[in-house]
């Protein structure tokens, strides 16, 4: 009755083995994540930046002259774009600004002085 015991359970060979085939699986799907999440976070910048491209434009075209410099949220949101664009890569939520005639962020994501998409 002793023997069958024995032989019912995993061994610790097939147990490490198991464990080892999950870390190789983690070392392969981790990196591809952190390489979409920053892939998603440049995306999303872009597309901020874009939004706040068409709203200084369609604020140049309502007052014939650039929006002021500084945070974008002052003259953009309600007049131009419904809810203010924030970083992406920032730990809070950053606020865009704009120094005339480009786009400048306050988040340090690709050098600190914005993210060169223009």
């Amino acid at each position: 009755m002793g023997r069958y015991a024995l032989e019912s359970g995993f061994t610790l060979l097939e147990l490490m083995v198991v464990f080892v085939i999950i870390a190789v699986l983690l070392s392969i799907a981790i990196p591809v994540f952190n390489a979409c999440k920053g892939n998603a976070q440049r995306k999303s910048c872009f597309a901020n930046q874009r939004t706040l491209e068409g709203a200084a434009q369609a604020y140049e075209a309502d007052n014939g002259s650039p929006p002021p410099s500084g945070d974008t949220t002052v003259w953009a949101v309600d007049a131009y774009v419904r809810i203010a664009p924030s970083c992406p890569a920032a730990s809070t939520h950053t606020p865009y600004t704009m120094t005339v005639p480009e786009l400048v962020d306050g988040c340090t994501y690709g050098g600190g002085t914005g993210h060169g998409h223009y």
